[in-house]
């Protein structure tokens, strides 16, 4: 029953949604700003559409999937007035395509080994002394790193330390990172590497580890206000990547404000 479920989340959780207070709606309001969020950050940038809303009486609509999912939409002619990425490569990937008017890193995160809340393992050093590999049984859960940026970094993180190799047929990579999340809090994999903040907000999975960082690149989110973007979108752009107000909240998620 647990593979059915896995089997449905994979589905689901790969569609583009676009949200309003929480609700699914279509994108079909010429007043409402469009952000594409990564799926990563759909909870923060939410309850910062919220805010903004409240102080401008502007709405906010939001379409969560991958970054790069949400790239490859908006190469393909989507929609957006800001783009949320949670890596540096899907940015310049849209950026090459001259469809960002500018944009900024705002946030930062860590990369955390994470097992279920019930499992009876602790803490482990993720360092050179670490058997990787022997430490568990089963599979691994982690974005597909051809267009998850936390897979990507994970890819990093397990080529770093030489484990790659070892792991590579055990692997289970998701759509988004709240896929990998999700198959370890059902208890599916002993092991999954997602961001802190995700795992943070979760009561079913505990961080048993952070990966070092130096043994991936930096992970930084960017947001760019985008050339088809209207002038509320702008506000929202400004609003994310400079306000005082933004910065609170994403302290309070667990991100590091650039």
């Amino acid at each position: 029953m647990k593979r059915i479920l896995v089997s449905i989340l994979f589905v689901f959780l790969s569609l583009p949604m676009v949200f309003a207070n929480g609700k699914r709606e279509t994108v079909s309001s010429d007043k409402a700003i469009i952000v594409f969020a990564a799926v990563s950050t759909i909870d923060v940038i939410q309850d910062l559409a919220d805010l903004f809303k409240a102080e401008t009486g502007q709405p906010v609509l939001l379409n969560p999937a991958s970054s790069g999912t949400l790239a490859k939409q908006l190469i393909e002619g989507a929609y957006a007035d800001v783009y949320v990425s949670a890596s540096a490569r899907w940015m310049d990937y849209v950026t090459s395509y001259d469809l960002v008017e500018k944009s900024a890193p705002f946030a930062g995160n860590r990369i955390v080994l994470i097992a279920p809340s019930d499992s009876t393992d602790g803490p482990v050093n993720i360092d050179d002394s670490l058997d990787f590999p022997a430490s568990f049984d089963g599979r691994l859960s982690m974005g597909d790193p051809s267009h998850v940026p936390a897979g990507a970094y994970a890819l990093s993180g397990l080529e770093y330390y030489q484990w790659y190799d070892e792991m590579e047929p055990r692997l289970l990579p998701g759509a988004n990172v709240r896929v990998s999340l999700a198959v370890v809090e059902l208890g599916e994999t002993e092991r999954g590497i997602v961001y802190r903040t995700d795992a943070l907000k979760s009561k079913k999975v505990k961080i048993l580890g952070v990966f070092p960082e130096k043994s991936h690149r930096p992970v930084s989110y960017f947001c760019a206000f985008l050339k088809q973007g209207s002038p509320g979108g702008k506000d929202f752009y400004d609003y994310i990547s400079t306000s005082e107000d933004a910065a609170e909240v994403l302290r309070q998620y667990g991100f590091d404000v650039q």
